[in-house]
């Protein structure tokens, strides 16, 4: 059975469903601060359970703690830019292109 892509005949106006940016920085915001919260506490959960299954003192599980910090703190910063950077596509009535993992790549003026 062979499915057939529906596209539309012309693109849309963006004026027709712009959201404005408050509304952007609002959707953008809330995926950054999910992802940084559930990020977060996997990386805590994770960390504190190793460091109980394997009987490691607690001061070596706040520095593994610390540590797990820097992909917390990386990926946020990776997914506040790309929020917003998908945001302003949508807004501009574009599609959404393929991610660059680099972690200031949407930070950087263009």
């Amino acid at each position: 059975m062979e499915q057939e892509i529906i596209t539309p005949k012309a693109t849309p106006a963006p004026a027709s469903h712009s959201m404005g940016f408050l509304n952007s920085f609002l959707s953008a915001a809330g995926v950054v601060l999910l992802s940084v919260t559930k990020l977060g506490a996997a990386f805590a959960a994770i960390i504190w359970a190793f460091s109980k299954l394997l009987g490691l003192p607690d001061m070596v599980m706040y520095v593994l703690m610390a540590l797990g910090l820097i992909p917390v703190i990386w990926s946020t910063i990776w997914v506040a830019g790309r929020a917003w950077h998908v945001e302003q596509l949508l807004e501009t009535g574009r599609d959404v292109d393929r991610p660059v993992f680099q972690a200031f790549y949407y930070w950087k003026k263009r």
